[in-house]
This record gives structure tokens, C-alpha cells and sequence, in this order.
């Protein structure tokens, strides 16, 4: 049950920040047609691998091995004991992972990747990419998260942080009663909201 488990009829957006007077940042959306997300069904169970790294470790080698694939986090979700949520996509791909804390120096990553099918492929290559970064990094690698914006369990910035989307990201997100507001749907399944608002 995640984020790539059914197709929604939500608009696929893409966010950019725009400052606007008296307020915060907020997200400007822009419609595109069809949704990219919500397509990977529950049978496609993915690619796992386990690494002798920890958490902080293996998510900054996750970002670095889908930026050098051109692709990004476009969305970051904070879940249980320590893991994360992350899903990506292009106008091909559509794609989840699961990062597992299982020790301090332990993670299992799951990848699950859907185009018109599974792409199995792709899940093998993000492993090994992950892997080759890990190698290379730095003892104090961090996963680089400065210009993302927050998600929030409440239309409200004094509400749980629940993670973090990626400005310029295409997300599958829909309005809310409540004004600057959007809403989308995690990895995990559970529902978050932002700033923004659709141009």
C-alpha cells in the first residue's frame, strides 16, 4: 500500500517557489495532464539490496545515484525507526523507495520502478548505483535537502513536519478547502499537505 499502489485521478503538477508579499514561500503549481504517479501495482514487489551503511549514509548515496541517473527526490517522507520514503519520477518513470534502518549500520533499500511495466532493469541499476556511491562518499555525507519544502500533517505551518518535496517536482497533488493549501499522497500512503497552489 504506497504511493505507486493504485492510479489517481489527481493533475500531475510541477511546483516552483515563488515568494509572495506578506507571506511565506509558497509552491505555484502547474496542471499537466495525466497522472504520473500511482502506477506501480501491489504485484510488482522490486528490487532489495541491504547495505553496511547507515541511514544518513545511504540516503545521501541515494540522491547522488539518482541525480547522476537525471533524476531526483522529488518527494522525502519521514517514516518509523528512522526510515524514509522517497518517489521520483520523469515522463517515462515512475518509481518508489523504501529505506529500512535495521541497525545503526544497517540499511535495506527497496526499489520498485514502473513504466508501462515493472522495470527491472532500472531497479537492478539504481542498486548498483547506490552501492558504487557509497563507496565514494564521505564519512559525513548528508543527503542535501536545503531547498526542499516541508510537508505537513495539517494545513498549517505549526503543524508535524512529515517530510520534505522538491520545488520544480512533478507531483500528483489536489486542492483543499483550506486557501494555499494542496494535498498529496506519500510513499507510505499517508496523506500530507503543502503551500501551494495550482497556476
Amino acid at each position: 500500500m504506497g504511493w505507486l499502489n493504485h492510479r489517481y485521478t489527481y493533475p500531475c503538477i510541477a511546483l516552483f517557489s515563488l515568494c509572495l508579499s506578506g507571506c511565506a514561500s509558497l509552491a505555484v503549481v502547474a496542471a499537466i495532464p495525466g497522472a504520473l504517479y500511482g502506477v506501480v501495482a501491489d504485484e510488482f514487489s522490486g528490487e532489495e539490496e541491504s547495505f553496511p551503511y547507515s541511514m544518513r549514509m545511504t540516503l545521501a548515496a541515494t540522491q547522488k545515484a539518482l541525480q547522476k541517473m537525471q533524476l531526483n527526490i522529488d518527494l522525502l517522507e519521514i517514516q518509523e525507526e528512522g526510515g524514509y520514503g522517497i518517489a521520483f519520477n520523469n515522463n517515462k518513470l515512475d518509481g518508489e523507495i523504501t529505506l529500512t534502518k535495521q541497525t545503526e549500520r544497517l540499511t535495506t533499500a527497496h526499489v520498485r520502478v514502473k513504466a508501462t511495466t515493472r522495470e527491472e532493469s532500472v531497479e537492478r541499476v539504481i542498486v548498483q548505483m547506490i552501492h558504487a556511491e557509497l563507496k565514494k562518499l564521505p564519512k559525513g555525507a548528508n543527503i542535501q535537502k536545503s531547498r526542499f519544502h516541508n510537508l505537513r500533517a495539517k494545513p498549517t505551518v505549526l503543524s508535524k513536519r512529515l517530510g520534505w518535496f522538491r520545488p520544480g517536482a512533478r507531483l500528483a497533488a489536489v486542492k483543499t478547502g483550506n486557501k494555499g493549501w494542496l494535498k498529496v499522497k506519500m510513499p507510505s500512503g499517508q496523506m500530507a499537505y503543502l503551500k501551494g497552489k495550482i497556476n
